[in-house]
């Protein structure tokens, strides 16, 4: 070969060469896509259709955290989540093979560990229909879903449970399918490690979670195969603290079809918290508060109206909400929105007036100071019908609850939450008329009869002598919420309320109620109200 041949062959793959992009001959510094994010929550997404009117309060939302990877894998970068509840979902970016298999291994690096009381305090793993969820939330999608809760000692409870699809996104109701004792190992630095395995044995799923067999594999394989029959689902993991403290952070450290294959996430991209738009709110002087008025009104400019579970919310000519349960078990939150700050231990006293309900037995949550959600120590029964109860002309019969918290709660107001049984399917419609907070038991009474005269359902000379009662020492019951959905503490818009200043828990340490007016039979047998 002679020397112009081989000058000329050279020359030839220079120019080869230079037409191949750089980032094929340089895959180490190319971009590499991961296939994790993070999201806030599903009940705090930005709306991008959503204009704020002139003169009215923005949307504040709980802020976003951030993701990078590290040699350890795909790792949270938590917001700063001061005013908010610590929330946030990791989800993947697409749809995953379920039916090929699943083995995640993640990392719990900081979490609001509560000695496990907390009812809307958990980690939850979950394969939904849809992105950017809270797995099961109503409409947001659903899925197969566990709940872990624990002390961050590695010793937990699992509770496996499925949501029953009754929309065509598959949210619906909360079905518990078992408990389960488990076991979380720690490393060196004490930092709890959960694995989630999904096999499918080409009829049936098995879950385990720490290698521990869930139960409920043909209610779960039912659920899913409706949900997608080739097994394609979002896999995430959310967790969900509602004290205010502390952050919400985890890494996945393999991740694969099996425990063989499995492998350390990788990717080059990143994204950085979102900064904290919470503005410090004062606490209202009390005696701006005309007598016999209540601080807060269950109104649209007050309160975040249309936060819940399984019901929804309409507005009536007549100033009243109409709500409507479309399950057995629904909840729904009295939240005040931020501007509007009052200390519970100046209006101690709920009331809430409704008609023509029809409801099996209640719990009420109340969440103040740094409690934000709805929290076991923080709860009590109730039955609407151990309130005053009126009767208009036409038979339209109104009741009214007031449950005086005095000495249960303290700091800054942020939330009541009411869940019903209300298991007749033909009667799940009622009316809020109002709901607010007193200073005292015989001012609501007051100001319920005013309203009632108001509307002409009391002539204006009627008048009745307040009967304040006490309900028996006792000691709150141990019970969960209809739902772990996290919409107790974050309203409507997904945000919430801290106090002036900080204070060591919204819930008094008392063993008893204290004074809880009106409820007879706090701990006793429930009351069923039939219609005639």
């Amino acid at each position: 070969m002679n020397t112009k041949r081989i000058i000329a062959l050279i020359v030839c793959a220079v120019m080869l060469l230079s037409m191949i992009p750089v980032a094929l001959l340089t895959t180490g510094a190319a971009e590499v896509e991961g296939m994790w994010t993070t999201y806030r929550f599903a009940y705090s997404y930005d709306d991008p259709e959503e204009t704020t009117e002139e003169g009215e309060e923005p949307s504040i939302y709980c802020p976003e955290a951030g993701y990078t990877y590290t040699d350890e894998g795909f790792s949270i970068v938590p917001a700063d989540f001061t005013g908010f509840t610590p929330q946030v979902s990791i989800m993947t970016k697409e749809k995953q093979s379920v039916k090929d298999g699943i083995y995640l291994q993640f990392r719990v690096d900081d979490y609001v560990y509560d000695g496990g009381t907390g009812a809307d305090q958990w980690i939850a793993l979950s394969l939904t229909t849809g992105e950017k969820v809270a797995p099961g939330a109503t409409d947001y999608g659903g899925g197969w879903l566990t709940l872990i809760r624990g002390n961050g000692n590695g010793a937990c409870t699992i509770l496996p449970h499925l949501t029953d699809p009754k929309t065509e996104d598959f949210g619906g109701t909360f079905t518990n399918i078992g408990t389960v004792n488990g076991e979380a190992p720690m490393d060196d630095q004490g930092r709890e490690i959960y694995t989630f395995e999904v096999t499918h044995n080409g009829s049936e799923y098995e879950i385990k979670v720490n290698g521990v067999v869930q139960p409920g594999a043909a209610q779960t394989t039912a659920l899913l195969d409706k949900m997608d029959a080739n097994g394609e689902f979002f896999v995430g993991v959310t967790m969900m603290a509602s004290v205010q403290d502390g952050n919400a952070a985890l890494t996945i450290l393999k991740y694969g079809t099996s425990e063989a294959d499995a492998t350390t996430p990788v990717g080059s991209d990143s994204k950085e918290p979102e900064e904290n738009g919470f503005e410090e709110v004062t606490i209202a002087d009390p005696s701006t508060i005309e007598p016999n008025m209540p601080a807060i009104l269950w109104t649209p400019e007050t309160c975040n109206m249309n936060s819940g579970n399984n019901c929804t919310f309409t507005v009536l000519g007549d100033n009243t909400w109409r709500v409507t349960g479309t399950e057995t078990a629904v909840f729904f939150n009295w939240s005040p929105k931020r501007k509007w700050a009052y200390n519970a231990e100046d209006f101690p006293v709920f009331g809430i007036m409704v008609r023509n309900i029809w409801v099996d037995s209640g719990t009420l949550w109340y969440a103040a100071g740094e409690v934000l959600g709805a929290k076991n120590d923080c709860t009590l029964p109730f039955s609407i019908y151990d309130g005053e109860s009126y009767e208009a002309e036409d038979g339209t019969e109104y009741f009214y609850m007031l449950v005086d918290l005095e000495g249960l709660w303290e700091g800054k107001i942020n939330t009541i939450r009411m869940d019903m049984n209300m298991s007749d399917p033909e009667n799940r419609e009622f009316d809020v008329l109002f709901a607010g907070m007193f200073r005292s038991y015989d001012e609501g009474v007051v100001y319920g009869e005013n309203h009632l005269k108001s509307i002409g359902v009391l002539s204006e000379d009627y008048t009745k002598a307040p009967e304040t009662t006490k309900a028996p020492e006792t000691k709150a019951p141990e019970t969960e919420p209809a739902a772990d959905t996290g919409a107790a503490d974050t309203g409507a818009a997904g945000t919430t309320a801290t106090t002036e200043a900080p204070v060591e828990s919204g819930c008094s340490s008392v063993v008893g109620f204290g004074a809880v007016a009106v409820l007879a039979a706090a701990a006793a047998a429930v009351v069923l109200k039939k219609k005639d």
